[in-house]
């Protein structure tokens, strides 16, 4: 179980070098927010997947030039 508040002075004598915080309330690092879900942003959607299909297009037809060169050059030895 935590330590409570009342607590927190004798534990800073028992570590020497520690301090307390000056405050004991602590914003909290969560908030609400809208939903990034709710309106998809079409364009990056878009652009996402015409890049991914683009790239494996390339891909796609540099291996076949790499398998033809490979071929090749298996038949001069």
């Amino acid at each position: 179980m935590a330590p409570s508040l009342r607590q927190l002075p004798q534990l800073s004598r028992l570590l020497p070098g520690t301090q307390l915080p000056r405050h004991t309330l602590v914003r909290s690092a969560f908030y609400v927010r809208n939903n990034i879900n709710d309106k998809p942003n079409w364009l990056k959607v878009i652009l996402t997947l015409g890049t991914t299909a683009g790239l494996w297009a390339f891909l796609l037809q540099q291996h076949k030039e790499d398998m033809l060169e490979y071929e090749r050059r298996k038949g001069l030895e």
